[in-house]
């Protein structure tokens, strides 16, 4: 096979694709990357690093749409939508607006406790391959709470948590500070979910890049794809930057760039860009003990090795990667609420990349049905560094001509008529 031709071409160098890469790779099939910029350099570089079977929210539910209008002008919030003339994006926001019911909302939490579930022992395997070279540790996640109604609300969440097996403790504010004492007089309370675990998602995709290429994938960076070959329902080859690629099944992982992957092959993808922000701090002169979410703003904080990582907002923008400050200053302030030591530090480095979201909050894995050797893996949101690695096992399994049960038939793109 020349080094144009592969079993498997993934279009797609994020935590997803290395990971169907690495897998596929070790089951025997001779597996080609394309990626369009750097290994790991999209939405998987600097996010928070979470991998959180206690965070089993869909994206849409009942109340979202109105407390995303209430929050839709603020530009310091955590949530925004860049308005654009764009009647696929229109599309997209009806179609979720109308996944914001309590059904489905219920239905798909419990499909994400069982995968999430899943995800964690998937990286608990790989941790135990090489866990030290990209500090993965299982400390669990505390969510810390400003208002008694948030917290009452979030004990009947982790209730229902523990009927799936997620286990979980209740805090007083009290309690909080003594399990973080970076917690300020604010802090009324909190929740801690034990099993939950972190990572430093940069150094996480450079090694399960590092073990794909052990098995002999191959990369192509700076390698765009602009168009396909296609032929009667099937991909026949790959028009990249570089030139032509072929390969017996594609796999698309391309993120948040699926839509327009998806629109070269007549396909609507239904799946938007959703912004996100990190700020790093270097050496800071305070830590935290443990990864934390602030409940009311939706900031996640991690500890790393040397740093300190705080991430929040959402804002559904397209392929639009302009930085807000303003937003840049209120993820900042609405962490200096819960962590007042946390105000007078300055970022060494702020960070944006965009999650893949689909309009009804689950992911797109599955074949297409119009072309019979593509596979589509993505739309993960906020969840993609925990189901990343599960997700390249189920891909696999895809490949081989496998099932894979409730995945392949809840999360296949049939469900959008695809």
């Amino acid at each position: 096979m020349n080094e144009r031709q592969a079993d498997v071409l993934i279009v797609g160098a994020g935590v997803v694709g290395l990971s169907v890469a690495y897998y596929a790779a070790s089951a025997g099939a001779n597996v080609l990357v394309l990626e369009k910029g750097e290994i790991g350099c999209g939405s998987s570089w600097g996010n928070a690093g979470l991998i959180v079977p206690s965070y089993f929210e869909p994206l849409p539910g009942p109340g979202v749409v109105a407390d995303g209008v209430k929050h839709l002008f603020d530009q310091e919030g955590y949530f925004g939508i860049k308005v654009r003339p764009d009647l696929r994006f229109t599309s997209w926001l009806v179609r979720f607006a109308r996944h914001c019911n309590r059904r489905e909302f219920h239905s798909h939490s419990e499909l994400f406790m069982k995968l999430n579930q899943e995800g964690l022992q998937v990286h608990l395997e790989l941790a135990r391959l090489g866990g030290r070279e990209y500090d993965f540790s299982q400390k669990g996640l505390l969510y810390l709470f400003l208002t008694k109604k948030r917290l009452a609300q979030a004990r009947e969440r982790a209730a229902r948590a523990r009927d799936s097996g997620i286990e979980s403790e209740v805090l007083s504010g009290e309690e909080v500070r003594a399990a973080e004492p970076a917690a300020g007089r604010a802090v009324v309370g909190g929740i801690r979910y034990a099993s939950d675990a972190g990572l430093d998602p940069a150094r996480f995709v450079e090694w399960i890049a590092r073990q794909a290429a052990a098995w002999g994938v191959r990369f192509m960076t700076q390698t765009e794809v602009f168009d396909f070959h296609l032929g009667r329902n099937r991909v026949n080859s790959v028009l990249t930057t570089k030139g032509e690629f072929r390969g017996e099944q594609v796999v698309l992982a391309g993120g948040a760039w699926l839509a327009p992957l998806g629109r070269r092959m007549g396909m609507n993808l239904p799946v938007e860009g959703g912004k996100g922000i990190s700020q790093t701090f270097s050496n800071p002169k305070m830590n935290v003990r443990q990864p934390l979410i602030l409940d009311e703003h939706h900031v996640a904080v991690t500890p790393l090795l040397s740093a300190l990582r705080i991430t929040g907002a959402l804002e559904l923008s397209g392929l639009d990667m302009t930085l807000s400050p303003e937003r840049v200053r209120g993820i900042h302030r609405s962490a200096g609420l819960y962590l007042p030591l946390m105000e007078p530090l300055r970022p060494s480095e702020v960070w944006r990349g965009l999650r893949p979201c689909t309009p009804d909050g689950l992911p797109l894995v599955g074949r297409l049905r119009s072309f019979h050797n593509v596979i589509v893996a993505g739309g993960h949101d906020t969840k993609g560094m925990t189901l990343g690695p599960l997700t390249g096992q189920h891909v696999t399994r895809l490949l081989a001509g496998q099932s894979t049960g409730e995945v392949e038939q809840k999360l296949s793109p049939a469900r959008f008529r695809l």
